[in-house]
């Protein structure tokens, strides 16, 4: 349990550093694209940098690095901060989520009292759902609940205006605004958001990015927006004009005509600055986009093989009070054999006894595979000792004498002990010769074996 522990909190770190350290690359690329009048491609970087904060892209590449050595062992020390980090977390967790749903239940209590609107209403609705050539059809709701207007529902969209009469001007811009975020998907990446403030609430830079979602959402919608309606003034002139009836209120799981006047500020600057642009063309965007991944994964990498040299300190610093209580090793009896008839056998490219005489291994033997090591030199007197741990250790269905660790003398005679879960021994060489290590899986599945074996002369041991 300690270990899924370690693994669920280490993936969420890095992802939470993986869309940090992307965001921040964001910042300055948003006002170079902002220049250049590309709000679409501002706004597609920002929602892979939303994705990145839920997809464990690092922790696939230490499932990699794990398999060269224990990465994710623990000791007492690890298991302890493991607990207070997981007591911190989901305690924040858990507030984040209450307060997000406290924000819901005010959104659901406008849904509750919504009754749909007239069929006038429902006319001006389809013909801006033509103009929009949005296909589906969305129904337009009033409620005396509803502080602004807005759309919400990511399975079943709808159009909330508050009780108040506008004219047809208006309803048209309101409508077709709300529609153009419909198209965006703008109402799940608002849900992505929520999510990711209440996953990640202990990152800093959490609530930047969604807020920089929010403007940039609002942004590419009034762009979008105004190449059918065409005039700039007329269209933020209504917005202006519906705002000032009401007081800012932001939505969280909906999005809304304006927020607050900060945000249709900033909103009627960008859009009219991007308005004048052309945007990048298309192939320069790739380009760009794949120049932008290619730094972040490099700068990501060095991020987590640091993270992953930094795990491997911690459990080498702590691990002392572990070794201290280690049981003693087992008295394993050794037996011999003439050969195999296995005919799944493969000879392993790792290193030999030579120049360095501590072999480190990681085989992972399929179900009835033989696996063994290319051939190497021992003279009489010395000894094979080996050490490995099999991951099948807590499977009560794999028995004692299943996996098997020994050498291959000159002869093709096999020296071998067997155990499920710790292979310890000590083998003699009583013939100079070309011997070869070898480990063997009779049970049905795979395993991992893991640990290393040394070739030890008579004056080492006599040392």
């Amino acid at each position: 349990m300690t270990e899924i522990l370690v693994r669920v909190f280490s993936g969420i770190f890095l992802c939470s550093v993986t869309g940090s350290v992307l965001f921040l690359y964001w910042k300055p690329v948003s006002r170079y694209l902002e220049k250049k009048g590309d709000a679409k491609l501002n706004y597609t970087i920002l929602k892979i940098i939303v994705v990145s904060f839920f997809v464990p892209v690092l922790s696939v590449v230490f499932e990699d690095l794990s398999h060269k050595t224990w990465l994710f062992s623990t000791t007492s020390t690890i298991r302890t901060i493991t607990e207070i980090v997981g007591s911190i977390w989901l305690l924040g967790a858990i507030v984040s989520g209450v307060f997000y749903l406290s924000k819901h239940r005010r959104l659901k209590a406008a849904l509750n009292n919504a009754s749909i609107c007239s069929r006038q209403t429902q006319k001006v609705a389809e013909i801006c759902r033509k103009k929009m050539s949005v296909r589906r059809k969305i129904h337009v709701f009033q409620s005396y609940q509803a502080p602004v207007l807005f759309i919400c529902g990511v399975i079943r969209p709808k159009i909330i205006l508050p009780e108040e009469q506008f004219t047809g001007k208006e309803l048209e811009i309101i409508l077709l605004h709300e529609l153009e975020h419909y198209k965006q998907k703008d109402i799940f990446w608002k849900l992505m958001c929520n999510v990711l403030a209440c996953v990640h609430w202990f990152n800093p830079v959490k609530k930047e990015i969604c807020s920089q979602i929010e403007d940039w959402s609002e942004v590419s919608c009034d762009v979008r927006v105004l190449k059918v309606y065409r005039s700039l003034k007329q269209y933020f002139g209504t917005i202006i004009s519906i705002a000032a009836r009401k007081s800012g209120y932001r939505q969280y799981l909906a999005s809304a005509l304006y927020e607050n006047t900060r945000g249709l500020e900033l909103r009627m600057r960008r859009t009219a600055s991007i308005r004048k642009m052309k945007g990048i063309p298309w192939k320069s965007a790739q380009i760009f986009f794949i120049c932008f991944c290619t730094l972040g994964a490099a700068t990501i990498s060095v991020i987590s093989y640091g993270y992953f040299k930094g795990y491997l300190y911690l459990e080498d610093k702590t691990c002392i009070k572990i070794e201290e209580k280690a049981d003693p090793p087992k008295i394993m009896k050794e037996k011999k054999r003439a050969g195999t008839s296995l005919s799944k056998q493969r000879i392993m490219k790792d290193a030999v006894p030579g120049k360095e005489k501590d072999i480190w291994i990681d085989w992972w033997p399929e179900a009835k595979e033989f696996l063994m090591s290319k051939k190497f030199r021992a003279e009489k007197g010395n000894r094979i000792q080996m050490m490995l741990l099999c991951s099948e250790d807590d499977n009560p269905k794999v028995k004692n004498n299943e996996i098997l660790a020994g050498i291959i003398e000159p002869d093709g005679t096999q020296k071998f002990v067997c155990d499920k879960d710790y292979l310890q021994h000590s083998f003699l060489i009583k013939e100079s010769g070309e011997y070869q290590f070898f480990v063997e899986n009779q049970t049905t599945k795979k395993i991992q074996l893991a640990g290393d074996y040394e070739l030890i002369t008579e004056a080492e041991r006599d040392d």
